[in-house]
């Protein structure tokens, strides 16, 4: 209930903020795209967590690095029409530099509609789980939508 309404509350204010007399309605369809992907981004945080919680571990911080990697693979991904981890090599150097991460792992995944069903996914692979489970204390989460409707999605865990 409370998540629900902080997401009423958030689309309520990008409505509002967006809107004048002026905008056309592709801007505020543009403005809707984003407030949805921010949303399903922190849909996706919170069921981490919970999972997390629910077995005993402590929760994941979200990270704005991790975010802009996980965003840049995710369109990555969506150009080149395919799931993949390649560069995580790239991607996991890139958080020693930054953030001074010592290990790291990553999810991805696509075509899955909304955060529940990506997450039930990755629940249901051993591989998966075991990132969402795993000895990391930060994440980055992006979910990008392709014209056609499809999420791309890349977690990128660490410590």
């Amino acid at each position: 209930m409370k998540r629900q309404i902080t997401c009423s509350l958030l689309l309520l204010f990008f409505v509002t903020w967006s809107c004048s007399k002026d905008d056309d309605s592709e801007m505020l369809e543009d403005e809707i795209e984003i407030v949805e992907a921010l949303t399903i981004t922190e849909e996706i945080l919170i069921l981490v967590n919970e999972h997390r919680q629910n077995i005993g571990k402590s929760v994941l911080t979200r990270d704005s690095s991790a975010d802009s990697f996980a965003e840049e693979h995710s369109n990555y991904m969506m150009a080149q029409n395919k799931i993949s981890h390649d560069n995580f090599g790239d991607r996991f150097q890139y958080l020693q530099d930054d953030v001074n991460a010592v290990a790291a792992g990553e999810n991805v995944a696509s075509g899955y509609p909304t955060a529940e069903s990506v997450m039930e996914g990755w629940l249901n692979s051993p591989g998966h789980r075991d990132n969402i489970i795993g000895n990391f204390t930060h994440i980055g989460i992006a979910a990008i939508k392709n014209p056609q409707g499809v999420y791309y999605y890349t977690q990128l865990f660490y410590r």
